[in-house]
């Protein structure tokens, strides 16, 4: 909860493609529904259902969006990181852990979203001048992971969610009966033109 609100601050458009993108998804799964079965209607039920799941979608792909947003600053965030190794260390420095972890730190208090996204105690052993990048290398592929694991939730979401909606939609089947009585008609009209003809 607290980094899709770090999201909403570090990005207020990832709110609106976020829904954008969860309402698109949303007509697609109503249309795929109603196409697959003609003669359902929605009940009570299935519309709190569909409610419940565009929630939910919509909170992962403001997820989706504002990770996307960070992966596009990668590069800024990693000249951050290079700004501040630049100044208190020199660039052919063995970086212990303490020490890269003092970078991180340092950027994240002016950065607050890069908290919930990277964290110290992996990067030991580095060069001075290596460290920016290979903190922003490690950033973008964790921020690329979380945006599999949010399209997987999403996909999770959807499956059990048509699974639920499909089995509370009515079933009317009045187009059926008025076949068989037509059906009926015809065939009592043939059998009485039959009868007139004797």
């Amino acid at each position: 909860m607290w980094a899709l609100l770090n999201l909403l601050k570090y990005s207020i458009s990832s709110l609106f493609w976020g829904i954008l993108i969860a309402v698109l998804c949303m007509a697609l799964f109503v249309f795929l529904i109603k196409g697959w079965y003609k003669d359902a209607q929605f009940s009570l039920a299935s519309y709190i259902v569909g409610a419940l799941l565009f929630i939910l979608l919509s909170f992962q792909c403001i997820l989706i969006t504002g990770s996307l947003k960070i992966i596009s600053d990668t590069d800024y965030y990693e000249l951050q990181f290079q700004r501040v190794v630049e100044r208190d260390y020199p660039p052919l420095a063995d970086m212990s852990l303490r020490q890269a972890d003092d970078v991180i730190k340092e950027v994240i208090s002016e950065y607050p979203i890069l908290q919930y996204y990277i964290s110290g105690g992996t990067f030991g052993g580095f060069q001075a001048y290596n460290l920016p990048h290979a903190i922003a290398s490690e950033l973008a592929s964790f921020m690329r992971w979380y945006i599999f694991r949010r399209i997987l939730w999403c996909l999770a979401f959807v499956v059990i969610g048509a699974i639920i909606v499909i089995k509370t939609m009515s079933r009317s089947r009045p187009k059926v009966h008025q076949r068989i009585s037509t059906r009926e008609k015809r065939t009592d009209r043939r059998v009485e033109r039959r009868r007139t003809r004797r």
